[in-house]
C-alpha cells in the first residue's frame, strides 16, 4: 500500500497499511502469541486498536495520540470542501471510535489533551495522562549543566519541530522580531527539527 494514491488520500493509506500490518501478524505467524504480550502500545493511529482487541482480548493497550488527525487535515473551501467533508466523516467518526476502545490514552501535551476532549466528547470522562516526549531531567541546574550551556547567561528562542507547514516554524522568527532592541542583544533563535521524511501531506 503506497503513502498516498496520486498524492491524496493520505489518510486511508495509513489505516490500511496499519490494519495489513496487524491482520497479517496474526493470521500468518503465531510469534506474537507465543510471546503473550501483557500490553500493546499503539502510537499515532488509533485504527487498529479495536482490531486488536477483537485478535487479542488480554492485553491491555495504550494509546499515545500525538494530536487529533482531523485537525491536522487540510482545509478547503467550496464545492472541494463540501466534497471533502463528506470525504472525512467516516475517518473522524473512525477516529473517535478507535481510540475510545482503548484501555488508556495518553498525549504529548496538556494542549493536546485539552483539544482531544473538545474533538471528541466521548472521551470527555476518560482519564487523558501527559506523557512528554523523553528529555534528560537529571541534570537540573547543576554545574554540570551550567558548563554544557552553549550561550551561558544568553537568552534563548528554541524551537524542535519537523520543518513542515502545520508546524508554523515562522512563528519563532515572528516571536523572536517581535523583541525589542534591548531584548535581541545577545539572544539566540535556535531552530532545530527535520523535514517530513515522506513528504506526505494529510487529506
Amino acid at each position: 500500500m503506497p503513502p498516498t494514491i496520486f498524492g491524496r488520500f493520505a489518510i486511508l493509506c495509513a489505516i490500511l497499511r496499519q490494519l495489513h500490518l496487524v491482520l497479517s501478524i496474526a493470521a500468518s505467524n503465531n510469534e506474537l502469541k507465543s510471546l503473550q504480550p501483557t500490553d500493546f502500545f499503539i502510537d499515532q493511529l488509533s485504527a487498529c486498536v479495536p482490531v486488536l482487541r477483537l485478535v487479542y482480548n488480554d492485553p491491555r493497550i495504550l494509546f499515545y495520540c500525538h494530536f487529533p488527525d482531523q485537525l491536522l487535515a487540510k482545509k478547503a473551501t467550496g464545492l472541494l470542501g463540501v466534497a471533502k467533508s463528506a470525504y472525512r466523516i467516516p475517518f473522524n467518526w473512525l477516529e473517535s471510535w478507535s481510540t475510545s476502545c482503548a484501555d488508556g490514552i495518553v498525549v504529548n501535551s496538556k494542549f493536546t489533551g485539552v483539544m482531544v476532549k473538545r474533538t471528541f466528547p466521548s472521551l470527555l470522562k476518560r482519564t487523558i495522562k501527559v506523557v512528554y516526549p523523553c528529555v534528560d531531567t537529571t541534570l537540573g541546574e547543576s554545574e554540570e549543566r551550567k558548563k554544557a550551556s552553549l550561550w551561558p547567561g544568553k537568552p534563548v528562542l528554541l524551537s524542535i519541530n519537523r520543518f513542515e507547514r502545520k508546524k508554523d516554524v515562522g512563528l519563532a522568527i515572528k516571536a523572536f522580531a517581535g523583541l525589542t532592541e534591548a531584548e535581541k542583544s545577545g539572544a539566540k533563535l535556535v531552530l532545530a527539527g527535520k523535514s517530513s521524511s515522506f513528504g506526505v501531506t494529510r487529506d
